[in-house]
């Protein structure tokens, strides 16, 4: 049996797919980097918007300085509201909303079909699960690093889409 074959519960060989399996360009095509960091960004801005809302609310001026003041519940309700974000939408639509705006949608590796709950559950709790360690402001630096693994590789499968099974493909 070849490197690129599995084999599936009947027991005949299925191809995984290559980066020759895809059009260069256009509907079923890789997602290229460009598109996925946007979407990415897109999905971080509707994440941290009602963080800095908080933020802002909680803050103070004593003595003409401005304090803030985060409440502790703030960084759990971020890692929930990320979670449940990437998992809701990819369950759901098969797309992020930033995903949507750049064309993007996320499917299965082995078949190119809708993810099953617990791909996308996979998929959404890896990236933010260093905001659950004790890292400090490390924890977002290592959110924004596993989210930048999509970059490279042949078929611009992050880690998160290893862990989910997944691959963002181009619909348009």
């Amino acid at each position: 049996m070849q490197q690129s074959e599995k084999t599936n519960p009947i027991g005949a060989p299925r191809k995984v797919p290559t980066a020759k399996d895809f059009p260069a360009s256009g509907p079923y095509s890789l997602a290229a980097p460009g598109p996925r960091f946007g979407a990415r960004a897109l999905d971080l801005a509707v994440i941290a918007l009602p963080v800095l809302i908080v933020i802002a609310v909680t803050a103070k001026t004593i003595d003409g300085q401005l304090q803030f003041d985060v409440p502790g519940w703030l960084l759990p309700a971020a890692l929930a509201l990320g979670v449940v974000y990437d998992f809701v939408f990819t369950s759901l639509a098969q797309r992020t909303l930033g995903k949507m705006l750049l064309g993007l949608r996320v499917v299965r590796y082995v078949d190119g079909g809708r993810p099953t709950a617990t791909q996308c559950g996979l998929r959404a709790l890896l990236p933010w699960s260093p905001l659950a360690l004790p890292l400090g402001p490390f924890g977002c630096a290592a959110v924004l690093m596993i989210f930048g693994t999509g970059i490279g590789g042949e078929l611009h499968r992050g880690w998160p889409d290893v862990v989910g099974g997944t691959l963002v493909i181009s619909t348009r």
